[in-house]
C-alpha cells in the first residue's frame, strides 16, 4: 500500500526526488536569494531559452525564435510567443517581459544568480517593439548578453506576471504565494515542514512552452518528496513510492537494481549513470578563513595526497569521469580544451624545493581505472579515456611532504602535521550528504588526508546550512561543483563572477555584487582574462585560446582540486510511467531539477497508455 502523503490516484502522480528539504516555506519569490528553485522552476517558471545539456539544442521558452543581435552586438531583439498564457488565464505579452527586466534591474534585492548586478552593468534600456517583441539596448558591445540572463543552463531570469507583481508594494518582500505560473503546473498542496510539494497539471497545458514543444500532456500530478539519504530513496522506489531519484550512492543504486526490476538509469549496463551534465566536482579552499590555504604549495600538497584511482573506484564505484580542471570531459569540451591541453599537462612542472622541479601529471589514470573495471568483470564500452576521462595528479605523499616542509610545516612526535605556527593542523571539511558524489569525495579526502597525518574534521551539513556557509565564507575546505565552460566552449558566463570587481571579503554575502566567488579569490589576473574574453565572439578560436590560457593559469595555481565530472544515477521506475529520457531515447536531458527539466516531465506517459 502506498504511504504517499497526498490523496491522489497513484497512477496519476509522478513522484520525484526533491533532493533536499525546503528550509523556507510558503515563499515562491524566486527573484530573491533564499527560496530554493530546483524542480519548482522546471514545473512552474519560464525564461527565454533553455540549453539542453544532452542534445545541445536551444529550446524556446517565452521566445519564439533565437536571439537576434545587431552587427556590433549593442542591441538584442527577441520575438516572443503569442500563444502562451498565465495559469490564471491572462495572456503573456511583451508587457510581462518589460516589467520583469525593469523591475529586476531597479531592485537590488532581486539579485538571484546576480541578475540585478548584470543588468545594471550591461543593460541601458529595454523597449517594446510590438505586443510580442522587445529590444534590449546594451551599454557596450556584448555578444553573450543573453547567456547568463536569458538562456537557462541552470536557470534564466524568471518572467514575472505583471498583472500580479504591479499590485504589490515591494517585489523583494512579496512571497508570491500561491504562484501564478507560465509553466505547465501549479502548486496545490505543500508540507509545512518542507518535505514535499504537490503540483497539478494545468487544464490548458498546451498553452505552455513545454506543452507546445513536447506535444504531450505529462502526468496529471507531480509530487516532489524528500526522503533523505540514498538508502531511504532505494527503499521508497522498491515500495513504489518514488518514480525517479536525483542521485544515490553506488550501493543504493545496486540495491535498486536488485529490488526494483522495473527500474533503470541512463544506460542499462555499466557504467549505468548519466554522464553528460556539464559540471565538475571540486575541493575548494576559502582563501581567508585560514591563511595556509592561500598558499598554492599547500593546495598542491593536498592534491598530491589524494589517490584519484582509489577515490574514483572505491568511493564513487568507477562510474564518473576523472578531470584535472573544471572542464567536464564531454566529447565537445574534450575536443576544444582537454585533448589539446594534454601535452601541456604532461609537461607541467611545479617547484617543490628551490630549483627542484617536478611533473605532477599522470596520463595513465584512465588505463588504471579500466584495469580495475575489467577486474570487476565489467565491459568497458569504449577507450579508457572516453569512458573514464583524463589523466590526473600523481599520488605522491613524499613530494607533498617536501612542499609542506618548504613552507614551514613540520610533524610532531606522532607523525601528525603541525602548521608553521606550531599548532596542530586541523582541517575543516564541509560537504552536503544529499549530494552523493560530493560527500563520497569528501569521505575519500578525509580518509586520505588523515592517513597523511592531518587532523580532518568532516562535517556533513544539511544543504541549506552548507549553502549559507558558502554565502558568508564560514568554511575552510568544501565540495562545490563548477564548470568553467558551457557546452559550446564559452567560459565567460561561468567565470565572470570571479572577476575582482565582484570580490567580497569573508563574513559578507558574496552574492551582493553579483559574483559567485565564495572562495574569496582576489586575483587581478582573473580580471585580465575575463576582460579579454568579454568582447570576443563566444565560439571563436580566439576566445577559446584566451580560455585555454586562463585554465592553464588556474591549474598551475591549484585554486581548486577538481577531481571528477558529474555523473548522476538519475534512476527511474517504469512501474507507472514511461517516456523518461534514456540513452536509447535521448530527446532531452534527464536532469529534471534544472530549469530545462520541464521537458523530461512533459514527456512522461502512463505505462498502460
Amino acid at each position: 500500500d502506498s504511504q504517499l502523503p497526498v490523496d491522489v490516484p497513484r497512477n496519476e502522480v509522478f513522484v520525484a526526488d526533491q533532493i533536499a528539504r525546503h528550509s523556507i516555506i510558503g515563499n515562491y519569490n524566486f527573484w530573491v536569494n533564499g527560496p530554493w528553485e530546483p524542480h519548482r522552476h522546471a514545473l512552474m517558471l519560464e525564461t527565454f531559452w533553455y540549453r539542453d545539456q544532452e542534445t545541445g539544442e536551444l529550446l524556446n521558452g517565452v521566445a519564439a525564435s533565437g536571439p537576434m543581435y545587431n552587427e556590433d552586438f549593442t542591441q538584442l531583439n527577441v520575438d516572443l510567443r503569442d500563444d502562451i498564457y498565465w495559469s490564471d488565464g491572462v495572456q503573456f505579452t511583451a508587457d510581462d517581459v518589460i516589467y520583469t527586466i525593469e523591475t529586476v534591474k531597479d531592485n537590488p534585492g532581486l539579485n538571484k544568480s546576480g541578475w540585478n548586478a548584470i543588468l545594471n552593468q550591461y543593460l541601458d534600456s529595454i523597449e517594446k517593439t510590438g505586443d510580442f517583441s522587445v529590444q534590449f539596448n546594451l551599454t557596450e558591445s556584448n555578444p553573450r548578453f543573453h547567456t547568463p540572463l536569458l538562456e537557462a543552463r541552470w536557470n534564466g531570469i524568471y518572467i514575472m506576471p505583471k498583472h500580479i507583481f504591479e499590485t504589490v508594494e515591494d517585489p523583494a518582500t512579496f512571497t508570491f504565494s500561491p504562484p501564478v505560473t507560465l509553466g505547465a503546473y501549479t502548486i496545490t498542496e505543500t508540507d509545512p515542514n518542507g518535505f514535499w510539494e504537490l503540483y497539478t497539471r494545468r487544464d490548458d497545458w498546451e498553452r505552455t512552452p513545454a506543452g507546445i514543444i513536447v506535444g504531450n500532456p505529462g502526468p496529471h500530478y507531480v509530487l516532489t518528496i524528500f526522503y533523505g539519504d540514498s538508502a531511504r530513496k532505494a527503499i521508497a522506489m522498491s515500495r513504489g513510492e518514488l518514480d525517479v531519484y536525483f542521485d544515490v550512492d553506488f550501493e543504493a543504486f545496486q540495491t535498486t537494481l536488485d529490488t526494483t526490476p522495473t527500474a533503470r538509469s541512463w544506460y542499462t549496463e555499466f557504467p549505468w549513470a548519466y554522464p553528460n551534465e556539464v559540471s565538475t566536482r571540486q575541493f575548494a579552499f576559502n582563501m581567508e578563513t585560514d591563511p595556509i590555504y592561500a598558499n598554492k604549495d599547500v593546495r598542491w600538497a593536498l592534491a598530491l595526497t589524494l589517490d584519484i584511482v582509489d577515490l574514483q573506484t572505491s568511493y564513487i564505484g568507477g562510474v564518473a569521469k576523472v578531470t584535472a580542471m573544471p572542464i567536464p570531459p564531454t566529447a565537445s569540451l574534450s575536443a576544444i580544451y582537454l585533448d589539446p591541453m594534454e601535452d601541456w599537462l604532461q609537461n607541467l612542472e611545479i617547484e617543490i624545493e628551490p630549483g627542484v622541479m617536478y611533473k605532477p601529471y599522470d596520463p595513465t589514470i584512465p588505463e588504471q581505472i579500466a584495469e580495475w573495471a575489467e577486474g570487476e568483470g565489467y565491459t568497458v564500452p569504449g577507450t579508457p579515456r572516453e569512458v573514464f576521462g583524463t589523466g590526473w595528479w600523481k599520488y605522491d605523499p613524499e613530494v607533498a611532504e617536501r612542499l609542506l616542509i618548504k613552507n614551514g610545516f613540520s610533524r610532531d612526535g606522532s607523525g601528525d602535521w603541525l602548521k608553521p605556527d606550531g599548532t596542530p593542523w586541523q582541517l575543516q571539511l564541509q560537504s552536503p550528504p544529499d549530494e552523493n558524489d560530493a560527500f563520497r569525495m569528501a569521505n575519500a579526502a578525509a580518509d586520505m588526508w588523515s592517513d597523511f597525518g592531518i587532523d580532518v574534521n568532516l562535517q556533513g551539513l544539511e544543504r541549506s546550512v552548507w549553502d549559507q556557509n558558502h554565502v558568508t565564507g564560514q568554511y575552510e575546505v568544501s565540495t562545490p561543483w563548477y564548470s568553467f565552460a558551457q557546452a559550446a566552449g564559452d567560459a565567460w558566463p561561468e567565470i565572470r563572477g570571479f572577476h575582482p570587481q565582484y570580490y567580497i571579503p569573508n563574513g559578507e554575502d558574496y552574492r551582493s555584487t553579483g559574483g559567485n566567488n565564495h572562495q574569496r579569490i582576489n586575483d587581478p589576473r582573473f580580471g585580465e582574462y575575463i576582460d579579454a574574453m568579454n568582447g570576443l565572439n563566444p565560439t571563436s578560436e580566439e576566445n577559446f585560446e584566451v580560455v585555454t590560457e586562463f585554465l592553464q593559469y588556474f591549474t598551475e595555481e591549484m585554486y581548486m582540486i577538481t577531481a571528477i565530472s558529474f555523473k548522476k544515477f538519475v534512476t527511474w521506475d517504469e512501474r507507472y510511467w514511461t517516456g523518461f529520457p534514456t540513452a536509447e531515447n535521448p530527446n532531452y536531458m534527464p536532469l529534471y531539477w534544472f530549469h530545462g527539466g520541464k521537458f523530461a516531465f512533459q514527456s512522461l506517459k502512463p505505462v498502460n497508455e
